[in-house]
Parts: C-alpha cells; structure tokens; sequence
C-alpha cells in the first residue's frame, strides 16, 4: 500500500484533536486516546497543508492533484486556529508545521516490512522496534 496523504493528514488531525483536548482537560490519554495519538506521523510529506485555505478560491492556486485535500487541509487549520490563544500562536503552529514539513520524512510501509521479516527470518524475537530516524 503507497503513502496516502487523506489518511495521514487525517490522523494527524485526529491526534491534534487529542492532543489539544488532554491539555485542556489537564489529564493523561486513556489507552484509546494513545493508540490514535501513535498515528500521529508528522507533516512530512504533506507540503500541501502549506498551501491557502482561508478562501474557497484559493483552490485554484493548488494543484490539481491535490484538490481533493483542500477540505481536509482547512479541518486541520480550523483546528489550529480553534485551539491557539491567538493569531501568534496559530503562527507559531503553523511555522511548527512548516518546520516538520521541511524536515520530517516518513519511512515507507515496504522498508518497514522488510527490516521485520529480515529481523524475524534471523530468529530475535522483538516485540516492539523504534527506528530512531523516522519522522
């Protein structure tokens, strides 16, 4: 299966939601809240949540491509916006977003899957494995 931007972006949206609502509520994730919360993968790879979205016509400066992110893109800013103090803050997310953009890289489900089956096809026996560079 190939990256999917919807998804990702998608998750990413769900884990900010969780996020932004534990700071609130002052309390620690329930496990359900963790497990969405670990599907958080950064904005690597997403350049488009960079893109305008506070007009409907700024769409037409997207690309084609990609107009099918544009609403899930403004979810992700009405959710930045919804949650900042203020418009400093909202900057201060959105250059933290950018941040990520330019400098976090997922690693692919098929590099992932054949790190596992060479790790099980050698006999260890690992549970859980962090590949410390992923973003």
């Amino acid at each position: 299966m190939g990256f999917s931007k919807k998804q990702h972006l998608q998750q990413n949206i769900d884990a900010l939601r969780i996020a932004f609502k534990l700071e609130k509520e002052n309390r620690q994730a329930t496990v359900g809240e963790r497990l969405l919360m670990m599907q958080y993968s950064g904005f690597g790879g997403l350049k488009f949540v960079l893109n305008p979205v506070e007009y409907e016509m700024d769409i037409n400066n997207w690309r084609k491509t990609e107009h099918d992110l544009f609403s899930i893109t403004q979810e992700l800013h009405q959710v930045l916006k919804e949650n900042a103090t203020d418009e400093k803050q909202y900057k201060r997310f959105v250059d933290s977003m950018r941040s990520s953009v330019l400098t976090a890289f997922y690693t692919p489900p098929e590099v992932i899957d054949a790190v596992s089956s060479v790790l099980r096809d050698s006999g260890l026996k690992i549970d859980k494995f962090l590949e410390p560079s992923a973003g």
